[in-house]
Protein backbone atom coordinates (compact mmCIF):
# COMPACT_ATOMS: atom_id res chain seq x y z
CA UNK A 1 0.00 0.00 0.00
CA UNK A 2 1.25 3.27 -0.85
CA UNK A 3 2.47 5.36 2.28
CA UNK A 4 0.17 8.11 0.71
CA UNK A 5 -2.80 5.90 1.75
CA UNK A 6 -2.06 4.28 5.10
CA UNK A 7 -3.84 5.32 8.01
CA UNK A 8 -2.30 7.92 10.43
CA UNK A 9 -0.25 6.05 13.54
CA UNK A 10 1.52 7.90 16.51
CA UNK A 11 4.58 6.05 17.28
CA UNK A 12 3.15 2.89 15.12
CA UNK A 13 -0.09 2.90 17.12
CA UNK A 14 -3.13 3.44 14.48
CA UNK A 15 -4.87 7.06 15.23
CA UNK A 16 -8.15 6.24 15.85
CA UNK A 17 -6.76 3.66 18.22
CA UNK A 18 -4.98 6.28 20.06
CA UNK A 19 -8.15 8.55 20.23
CA UNK A 20 -10.69 6.01 21.29
CA UNK A 21 -8.43 5.45 24.20
CA UNK A 22 -8.28 8.89 25.06
CA UNK A 23 -11.45 8.98 25.24
CA UNK A 24 -12.37 6.08 27.15
CA UNK A 25 -9.87 6.77 29.68
CA UNK A 26 -10.80 10.89 29.99
CA UNK A 27 -14.38 9.69 30.58
CA UNK A 28 -13.67 6.88 32.65
CA UNK A 29 -11.74 8.76 35.11
CA UNK A 30 -14.16 11.97 34.99
CA UNK A 31 -16.81 9.75 36.25
CA UNK A 32 -15.41 8.07 39.08
CA UNK A 33 -13.45 11.07 40.27
CA UNK A 34 -16.65 13.00 39.90
CA UNK A 35 -19.12 10.81 41.76
CA UNK A 36 -21.19 9.74 38.73
CA UNK A 37 -19.89 6.29 38.95
CA UNK A 38 -19.98 4.85 42.13
CA UNK A 39 -17.20 2.17 42.39
CA UNK A 40 -14.73 1.92 45.19
CA UNK A 41 -12.14 1.80 46.32
CA UNK A 42 -11.10 4.19 43.60
CA UNK A 43 -7.42 3.52 44.48
CA UNK A 44 -8.24 0.19 42.57
CA UNK A 45 -10.70 1.52 40.19
CA UNK A 46 -9.36 4.55 39.08
CA UNK A 47 -5.71 2.48 37.77
CA UNK A 48 -8.43 -0.05 36.42
CA UNK A 49 -10.32 2.25 34.44
CA UNK A 50 -6.59 3.72 33.05
CA UNK A 51 -5.60 0.12 32.03
CA UNK A 52 -8.98 -0.75 30.56
CA UNK A 53 -8.67 2.52 28.23
CA UNK A 54 -5.19 2.38 27.34
CA UNK A 55 -5.65 -1.67 26.55
CA UNK A 56 -7.18 -0.05 23.47
CA UNK A 57 -4.01 0.59 21.90
CA UNK A 58 -3.30 -2.87 21.06
CA UNK A 59 -6.68 -3.09 18.74
CA UNK A 60 -6.25 -3.27 16.30
CA UNK A 61 -2.22 -4.37 16.77
CA UNK A 62 -2.06 -7.24 19.49
CA UNK A 63 -6.02 -7.62 19.63
CA UNK A 64 -5.55 -10.84 21.97
CA UNK A 65 -2.95 -9.10 24.22
CA UNK A 66 -5.62 -5.88 24.50
CA UNK A 67 -8.41 -8.50 25.63
CA UNK A 68 -6.13 -10.20 27.96
CA UNK A 69 -5.24 -7.42 29.74
CA UNK A 70 -8.83 -5.62 29.78
CA UNK A 71 -10.64 -9.26 31.28
CA UNK A 72 -7.94 -9.41 33.84
CA UNK A 73 -8.30 -6.27 35.17
CA UNK A 74 -12.28 -6.49 35.08
CA UNK A 75 -11.41 -9.63 37.20
CA UNK A 76 -9.54 -7.74 39.78
CA UNK A 77 -11.92 -5.20 40.01
CA UNK A 78 -14.48 -7.41 40.64
CA UNK A 79 -12.76 -9.55 43.21
CA UNK A 80 -11.27 -7.05 45.33
CA UNK A 81 -13.35 -4.09 44.59
CA UNK A 82 -17.26 -3.23 45.55
CA UNK A 83 -18.03 -4.57 42.33
CA UNK A 84 -16.70 -5.26 38.44
CA UNK A 85 -16.68 -2.12 36.18
CA UNK A 86 -20.40 -1.60 34.68
CA UNK A 87 -20.07 1.69 33.10
CA UNK A 88 -20.60 1.75 29.77
CA UNK A 89 -17.43 2.96 28.28
CA UNK A 90 -15.72 -0.31 29.99
CA UNK A 91 -18.65 -2.22 28.08
CA UNK A 92 -17.66 -0.40 24.48
CA UNK A 93 -13.93 -1.63 25.81
CA UNK A 94 -15.27 -5.15 25.78
CA UNK A 95 -17.55 -5.48 22.83
CA UNK A 96 -14.62 -3.43 20.69
CA UNK A 97 -11.93 -5.99 21.45
CA UNK A 98 -14.55 -8.70 20.97
CA UNK A 99 -14.98 -7.66 17.49
CA UNK A 100 -11.14 -7.25 17.21
CA UNK A 101 -10.35 -10.99 17.98
CA UNK A 102 -12.75 -11.63 15.02
CA UNK A 103 -11.48 -9.34 12.85
CA UNK A 104 -7.77 -9.42 13.73
CA UNK A 105 -6.95 -12.87 13.76
CA UNK A 106 -7.15 -16.36 12.59
CA UNK A 107 -10.22 -18.78 13.66
CA UNK A 108 -8.20 -20.54 16.14
CA UNK A 109 -6.56 -17.35 18.07
CA UNK A 110 -9.87 -15.64 17.61
CA UNK A 111 -11.60 -18.36 19.31
CA UNK A 112 -9.36 -18.93 21.93
CA UNK A 113 -9.51 -15.18 23.16
CA UNK A 114 -13.22 -15.11 22.76
CA UNK A 115 -13.63 -17.91 25.09
CA UNK A 116 -10.80 -16.21 28.16
CA UNK A 117 -13.25 -12.94 27.55
CA UNK A 118 -16.44 -14.51 28.33
CA UNK A 119 -14.44 -16.94 30.86
CA UNK A 120 -13.32 -13.27 32.47
CA UNK A 121 -16.76 -12.25 31.91
CA UNK A 122 -18.75 -14.98 33.61
CA UNK A 123 -16.25 -15.06 35.91
CA UNK A 124 -17.10 -10.89 36.89
CA UNK A 125 -20.86 -11.61 36.52
CA UNK A 126 -20.74 -14.63 39.36
CA UNK A 127 -18.66 -12.42 41.51
CA UNK A 128 -21.11 -10.12 41.24
CA UNK A 129 -24.15 -11.82 41.98
CA UNK A 130 -25.51 -11.63 38.94
CA UNK A 131 -27.02 -14.22 36.66
CA UNK A 132 -27.07 -12.52 33.13
CA UNK A 133 -25.07 -15.09 31.47
CA UNK A 134 -26.69 -15.52 28.50
CA UNK A 135 -26.65 -11.96 27.54
CA UNK A 136 -22.94 -11.43 28.11
CA UNK A 137 -22.18 -14.48 25.53
CA UNK A 138 -25.08 -13.01 22.72
CA UNK A 139 -23.40 -9.45 23.28
CA UNK A 140 -19.84 -10.81 23.00
CA UNK A 141 -20.80 -13.93 20.57
CA UNK A 142 -22.22 -10.61 17.89
CA UNK A 143 -19.18 -8.05 18.35
CA UNK A 144 -17.33 -11.64 17.32
CA UNK A 145 -19.13 -12.43 14.51
CA UNK A 146 -19.03 -9.36 13.32
CA UNK A 147 -15.77 -9.32 13.23
CA UNK A 148 -15.06 -12.27 11.35
CA UNK A 149 -17.88 -11.16 8.83
CA UNK A 150 -15.74 -7.87 8.69
CA UNK A 151 -12.56 -10.35 8.26
CA UNK A 152 -13.82 -12.44 5.74
CA UNK A 153 -15.19 -9.77 3.51
CA UNK A 154 -11.48 -8.01 3.22
CA UNK A 155 -10.08 -11.39 2.76
CA UNK A 156 -12.57 -11.66 -0.65
CA UNK A 157 -11.41 -7.99 -1.65
CA UNK A 158 -7.97 -8.94 -1.25
CA UNK A 159 -8.68 -12.19 -3.11
CA UNK A 160 -10.67 -10.23 -5.93
CA UNK A 161 -7.73 -7.49 -6.09
CA UNK A 162 -5.28 -9.98 -6.23
CA UNK A 163 -6.65 -12.04 -8.99
CA UNK A 164 -7.02 -9.01 -11.21
CA UNK A 165 -3.30 -7.77 -10.74
CA UNK A 166 -2.55 -11.84 -11.59
CA UNK A 167 -4.84 -11.10 -14.90
CA UNK A 168 -3.23 -7.75 -15.64
CA UNK A 169 0.47 -9.88 -15.25
CA UNK A 170 -1.13 -12.92 -17.54
CA UNK A 171 -2.41 -9.84 -19.98
CA UNK A 172 1.07 -8.33 -20.09
CA UNK A 173 2.72 -11.54 -20.57
CA UNK A 174 0.60 -12.45 -23.63
CA UNK A 175 0.56 -9.09 -25.03
CA UNK A 176 4.73 -9.33 -24.90
CA UNK A 177 4.64 -13.23 -26.52
CA UNK A 178 2.42 -11.35 -29.21
CA UNK A 179 4.76 -8.06 -29.49
CA UNK A 180 7.79 -10.81 -29.77
CA UNK A 181 6.61 -12.74 -32.52
CA UNK A 182 5.84 -9.95 -34.18
CA UNK A 183 9.46 -8.59 -33.96
CA UNK A 184 10.19 -11.58 -34.90
CA UNK A 185 8.56 -11.80 -38.09
CA UNK A 186 10.05 -8.46 -39.12
CA UNK A 187 12.75 -8.61 -38.71
CA UNK A 188 13.91 -12.14 -39.54
CA UNK A 189 12.57 -11.93 -42.72
CA UNK A 190 13.89 -8.68 -43.45
CA UNK A 191 17.15 -8.89 -42.70
CA UNK A 192 16.99 -12.85 -44.39
CA UNK A 193 16.24 -10.72 -47.45
CA UNK A 194 19.19 -8.17 -46.75
CA UNK A 195 21.61 -10.80 -46.19
CA UNK A 196 20.86 -12.55 -48.93
CA UNK A 197 20.65 -9.89 -51.37
CA UNK A 198 23.90 -8.41 -49.61
CA UNK A 199 26.08 -11.41 -50.60
CA UNK A 200 24.49 -11.06 -54.22
CA UNK A 201 25.34 -7.55 -54.64
CA UNK A 202 28.86 -7.98 -53.20
CA UNK A 203 29.34 -11.27 -55.63
CA UNK A 204 28.05 -8.46 -58.45
CA UNK A 205 30.73 -5.74 -57.71
CA UNK A 206 33.70 -8.10 -58.06
CA UNK A 207 32.40 -8.99 -61.34
CA UNK A 208 30.20 -6.27 -62.82
CA UNK A 209 29.21 -3.39 -60.68
CA UNK A 210 26.28 -2.93 -63.31
CA UNK A 211 24.87 -5.88 -62.04
CA UNK A 212 24.36 -4.77 -57.72
CA UNK A 213 21.61 -2.28 -59.00
CA UNK A 214 19.24 -5.42 -58.44
CA UNK A 215 20.15 -6.51 -54.98
CA UNK A 216 20.59 -3.15 -53.87
CA UNK A 217 16.98 -2.10 -54.71
CA UNK A 218 15.80 -5.05 -52.83
CA UNK A 219 17.87 -4.35 -49.85
CA UNK A 220 16.04 -0.88 -49.63
CA UNK A 221 13.17 -2.18 -50.01
CA UNK A 222 13.22 -4.91 -47.62
CA UNK A 223 14.76 -2.32 -45.09
CA UNK A 224 11.39 -0.26 -45.91
CA UNK A 225 9.01 -2.73 -45.52
CA UNK A 226 10.69 -3.35 -41.99
CA UNK A 227 10.74 0.05 -40.98
CA UNK A 228 6.47 0.36 -41.75
CA UNK A 229 5.75 -2.82 -40.01
CA UNK A 230 8.07 -1.76 -37.33
CA UNK A 231 5.98 2.01 -36.85
CA UNK A 232 2.56 -0.07 -37.31
CA UNK A 233 3.72 -2.00 -34.04
CA UNK A 234 4.42 0.76 -32.51
CA UNK A 235 1.54 2.50 -33.55
CA UNK A 236 -0.62 -0.53 -32.07
CA UNK A 237 1.20 -0.27 -28.90
CA UNK A 238 0.59 3.13 -28.43
CA UNK A 239 -3.28 3.00 -29.70
CA UNK A 240 -3.72 0.66 -26.16
CA UNK A 241 -2.49 3.99 -23.42
CA UNK A 242 -3.96 6.70 -25.80
CA UNK A 243 -7.05 4.95 -26.34
CA UNK A 244 -9.81 5.38 -29.07
CA UNK A 245 -9.66 9.22 -30.50
CA UNK A 246 -13.15 10.34 -32.09
CA UNK A 247 -11.95 13.10 -33.72
CA UNK A 248 -9.29 10.93 -35.44
CA UNK A 249 -9.88 10.51 -39.25
CA UNK A 250 -10.49 7.10 -40.73
CA UNK A 251 -7.08 7.24 -42.30
CA UNK A 252 -5.26 8.47 -38.79
CA UNK A 253 -6.76 5.02 -37.13
CA UNK A 254 -5.88 2.66 -39.78
CA UNK A 255 -2.20 3.54 -40.15
CA UNK A 256 -2.33 1.89 -36.71
CA UNK A 257 -4.17 -1.44 -37.54
CA UNK A 258 -2.32 -4.05 -38.11
CA UNK A 259 -1.93 -3.74 -41.82
CA UNK A 260 -1.05 -7.59 -42.89
CA UNK A 261 -3.37 -9.70 -44.08
CA UNK A 262 -4.14 -11.71 -47.72
CA UNK A 263 -4.01 -8.53 -49.35
CA UNK A 264 -0.33 -8.28 -48.83
CA UNK A 265 0.62 -11.86 -49.88
CA UNK A 266 1.41 -10.97 -53.63
CA UNK A 267 4.48 -7.60 -52.51
CA UNK A 268 5.95 -10.52 -50.40
CA UNK A 269 5.73 -13.32 -53.31
CA UNK A 270 7.16 -10.58 -55.49
CA UNK A 271 9.83 -9.13 -52.62
CA UNK A 272 11.23 -13.16 -52.32
CA UNK A 273 11.03 -13.75 -56.06
CA UNK A 274 13.26 -9.95 -56.41
CA UNK A 275 15.49 -11.61 -53.25
CA UNK A 276 16.19 -14.72 -55.99
CA UNK A 277 13.90 -17.37 -54.34
CA UNK A 278 12.35 -19.10 -57.36
CA UNK A 279 8.94 -19.09 -56.12
CA UNK A 280 5.20 -19.81 -57.33
CA UNK A 281 2.08 -18.95 -55.44
CA UNK A 282 -1.31 -19.79 -55.59
CA UNK A 283 -3.81 -18.12 -53.26
CA UNK A 284 -7.35 -18.94 -53.95
CA UNK A 285 -9.15 -16.73 -50.94
CA UNK A 286 -11.45 -14.25 -50.87
CA UNK A 287 -10.45 -11.85 -48.05
CA UNK A 288 -13.66 -10.45 -46.93
CA UNK A 289 -14.63 -13.89 -46.23
CA UNK A 290 -11.40 -14.21 -43.92
CA UNK A 291 -11.42 -12.71 -40.11
CA UNK A 292 -8.78 -9.84 -39.69
CA UNK A 293 -7.03 -12.16 -37.05
CA UNK A 294 -7.00 -15.16 -39.63
CA UNK A 295 -5.26 -13.08 -42.09
CA UNK A 296 -2.36 -11.59 -40.14
CA UNK A 297 -1.74 -15.42 -39.11
CA UNK A 298 -1.52 -16.48 -42.65
CA UNK A 299 0.40 -14.09 -43.69
CA UNK A 300 2.81 -14.33 -41.00
CA UNK A 301 3.10 -18.08 -41.48
CA UNK A 302 3.67 -17.55 -45.04
CA UNK A 303 6.30 -14.87 -44.32
CA UNK A 304 8.16 -17.29 -41.56
CA UNK A 305 7.94 -20.39 -43.74
CA UNK A 306 9.18 -18.33 -47.00
CA UNK A 307 11.68 -16.84 -44.93
CA UNK A 308 12.98 -19.89 -43.77
CA UNK A 309 13.33 -21.59 -47.47
CA UNK A 310 15.57 -18.62 -48.29
CA UNK A 311 17.72 -18.55 -45.32
CA UNK A 312 18.46 -22.42 -44.68
CA UNK A 313 17.76 -24.09 -48.51
CA UNK A 314 18.86 -21.05 -50.47
CA UNK A 315 17.49 -20.21 -53.78
CA UNK A 316 15.49 -23.87 -54.44
CA UNK A 317 12.38 -24.00 -56.14
CA UNK A 318 9.44 -23.35 -53.74
CA UNK A 319 5.26 -23.49 -53.80
CA UNK A 320 3.29 -21.43 -51.74
CA UNK A 321 -0.19 -22.38 -51.88
CA UNK A 322 -3.15 -20.32 -50.02
CA UNK A 323 -6.59 -21.69 -50.49
CA UNK A 324 -10.29 -21.12 -48.42
CA UNK A 325 -12.21 -24.44 -47.84
CA UNK A 326 -15.56 -24.97 -46.49
CA UNK A 327 -14.42 -23.77 -42.71
CA UNK A 328 -10.76 -22.94 -42.84
CA UNK A 329 -7.84 -21.53 -44.56
CA UNK A 330 -5.08 -23.83 -45.72
CA UNK A 331 -1.67 -22.48 -46.12
CA UNK A 332 0.63 -24.70 -47.74
CA UNK A 333 4.67 -24.08 -48.43
CA UNK A 334 6.81 -27.04 -50.20
CA UNK A 335 10.05 -26.40 -51.74
CA UNK A 336 12.50 -28.79 -53.35
CA UNK A 337 15.95 -30.03 -51.60
CA UNK A 338 18.45 -26.91 -51.05
CA UNK A 339 21.74 -26.53 -50.66
CA UNK A 340 22.29 -27.70 -47.00
CA UNK A 341 21.97 -30.98 -45.87
CA UNK A 342 20.03 -30.23 -43.38
CA UNK A 343 16.10 -29.04 -44.91
CA UNK A 344 15.30 -25.93 -45.32
CA UNK A 345 12.30 -25.28 -42.39
CA UNK A 346 14.06 -26.99 -39.54
CA UNK A 347 12.46 -27.67 -36.61
CA UNK A 348 12.65 -24.38 -35.34
CA UNK A 349 14.05 -22.68 -38.25
CA UNK A 350 17.70 -22.41 -37.05
CA UNK A 351 16.87 -19.47 -34.22
CA UNK A 352 14.61 -21.16 -31.94
CA UNK A 353 12.02 -19.44 -33.14
CA UNK A 354 10.85 -19.73 -36.67
CA UNK A 355 8.34 -22.61 -36.64
CA UNK A 356 7.79 -22.51 -33.21
CA UNK A 357 6.26 -18.76 -33.57
CA UNK A 358 4.55 -20.48 -36.66
CA UNK A 359 3.02 -23.15 -35.15
CA UNK A 360 1.96 -20.83 -31.77
CA UNK A 361 0.30 -18.58 -34.57
CA UNK A 362 -2.08 -21.67 -35.97
CA UNK A 363 -2.97 -22.94 -32.46
CA UNK A 364 -3.87 -19.61 -30.91
CA UNK A 365 -6.06 -19.42 -34.22
CA UNK A 366 -7.91 -22.64 -33.38
CA UNK A 367 -6.07 -24.24 -35.89
CA UNK A 368 -2.96 -26.89 -36.25
CA UNK A 369 0.57 -27.00 -38.14
CA UNK A 370 2.53 -29.80 -39.20
CA UNK A 371 5.90 -29.74 -40.99
CA UNK A 372 8.58 -32.31 -42.00
CA UNK A 373 10.87 -33.99 -44.79
CA UNK A 374 8.89 -34.63 -48.04
CA UNK A 375 10.18 -37.77 -50.12
CA UNK A 376 12.48 -36.17 -52.19
CA UNK A 377 14.11 -34.16 -49.55
CA UNK A 378 12.68 -31.23 -49.42
CA UNK A 379 10.82 -30.07 -47.08
CA UNK A 380 6.44 -28.91 -46.74
CA UNK A 381 4.30 -27.09 -43.90
CA UNK A 382 0.84 -27.47 -43.65
CA UNK A 383 -0.94 -25.11 -41.34
CA UNK A 384 -4.81 -24.93 -41.17
CA UNK A 385 -6.47 -22.31 -39.76
CA UNK A 386 -10.30 -22.23 -39.26
CA UNK A 387 -12.29 -19.20 -40.27
CA UNK A 388 -15.51 -19.33 -38.33
CA UNK A 389 -14.14 -16.93 -35.46
CA UNK A 390 -12.10 -14.52 -34.71
CA UNK A 391 -8.60 -15.22 -33.04
CA UNK A 392 -8.92 -15.44 -29.08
Amino acid sequence: MPSAARPRAVLGVPLLDVVLAGVVVVLSVGGLTSGDVDETPLALTLPVAVVIGLSLLGRTRAPLVAAMVTTVANVVQGAWGNQSPGTLMALVVVLLLAYSLGAEHDEGVASLGLGFVLAGMFLTEWLDGGSDYPFIAVELGGAWLLGRASRSWRSRATYAEQHQRDLARLAVADERARIARELHDIVAHSLSVIAVQSDAAEAALARDPALAGEPLRAIRGSAREALVDMRQLLHVMRSDDLGDRSDESDAARSSRAPARGLADLPPLVKALREAGLPLEADVRVDAASVPSGIELAVYRIAQEALTNVLKHAGAVPTRLTVEARQDDVRVVVRNHPGRSARPALAADGGSGHGLVGARERALAAGGTLHSGRTDDGGFELVATLPITEELG
